[in-house]
């Protein structure tokens, strides 16, 4: 019975059979032609960078609505933001004549001091008490980040006749004066000692050159810290030495506790020493080699300058050494 059907209707199972392999054929093309002629998907960088950040979907949240709703006022500003109020700055008394000076902050202490009529004129020999190096400083000079203003007679509190005196350091240390005495600086501050209020001398500006000074025409910079010097000014200046004086301050310097040159500051402008390359805070340690650590030194170069035909000078300046060369010209 099969066989009779199977004979009977082979057109139509061929049929179906003709019919499901022409359909996967087309499927087949046409998936191949799709492929080919598609065209590639791009992504424009351009756009995309040039395009905007997308806006931010959260909601503000408005604390002055907010708080009305439950029932409670909204506090201020500060509360808000947890922020404790802004202490006030301390004042800055530098410039104030009649304000009393704090004790210094400053890890200083003071060795030696040198109250000078002009103020300008006066020094002071400080300690630094974390590195335990000395230095000699200047009205106008900086110390340890500080300027110093003066040195000065203070009232001492622990004298019982009231009489007596001890000599600080006021120094500008932040907007605010403060001294620095023989006791130790401390970092708290403390009460500001009686004090007869003097004036705070300005750092010294300069004056013109004092009369009977060096010609300044016989000195003529060749270089990087090289001079040619007249035999004229040399012997000018060695000849006048009251002259020379009046043109700049110079003290001994100590370094560690021990000397270790003489220091100059207070230069006047257009000065011998200013003609010769010389700076306020430079230390003038070696000339021709010998050490100019003491008077008896400073003398003894002083009589072997006048024959000398070259001469060399060791200045520190700012922790550095530097070696200038003058030759000496004319007869």
């Amino acid at each position: 019975m099969l066989e009779i059907f199977l004979k009977k209707y082979a057109w139509a199972a061929n049929l179906v059979l003709l019919f499901a392999g022409a359909w996967l054929l087309a499927r087949t093309v046409n998936t191949a032609v799709g492929a080919v002629i598609r065209p590639t998907p791009r992504i424009d960088l351009a756009s995309a960078a040039s395009a905007g950040p997308a806006a931010s979907l959260t909601a503000p949240l408005e604390v002055d609505r907010l708080y009305p709703l439950i029932g409670q006022k909204a506090p201020p500003p500060a509360e808000v933001a947890g922020a404790a109020p802004a202490a006030p700055p301390p004042p800055r008394t530098c410039t104030d004549l009649k304000a009393p000076p704090l004790r210094t902050s400053l890890r200083a202490q003071l060795v030696a001091g040198i109250v000078a009529d002009p103020p300008r004129w006066s020094t002071a020999v400080i300690t630094d008490t974390s590195s335990r190096e000395t230095h000699t400083y200047g009205i106008g000079e900086e110390v340890l980040g500080a300027r110093l203003l003066s040195v000065e007679r203070l009232r001492d509190e622990a004298d019982a006749s009231r009489r007596g005196f001890r000599v600080a350091a006021i120094v500008c240390n932040g907007g605010q004066k403060e001294y620095v005495d023989f006791e130790t600086g401390t970092s708290g501050g403390g009460p500001p000692p009686s004090v007869g209020v003097s004036p705070v001398p300005a750092p010294f500006a300069g004056a013109p050159p004092a009369a009977g000074a060096a010609s300044l025409d016989g000195i003529k910079s060749m270089g990087d810290n090289r001079y040619e010097v007249q035999r004229s000014v040399i012997d000018g200046t060695l000849s006048n030495l009251n002259a020379i004086a009046t043109q700049a301050r110079i003290v001994p310097s100590f370094k560690n506790g021990l000397a270790n040159g003489f220091k100059v500051f207070s230069i006047q402008p257009g000065s011998f020493y200013t003609a010769i390359g010389v700076e306020n805070g430079d230390v003038i340690q070696k000339i021709n080699g010998y050490e100019i650590n003491s008077p008896d030194k400073a003398l003894e170069v002083y009589q072997k300058l006048r024959e000398s035909r070259h001469i060399t000078m060791d200045i520190e300046r700012n922790g550095q050494v530097i070696r200038k060369e003058y030759n000496v010209a004319g007869p």
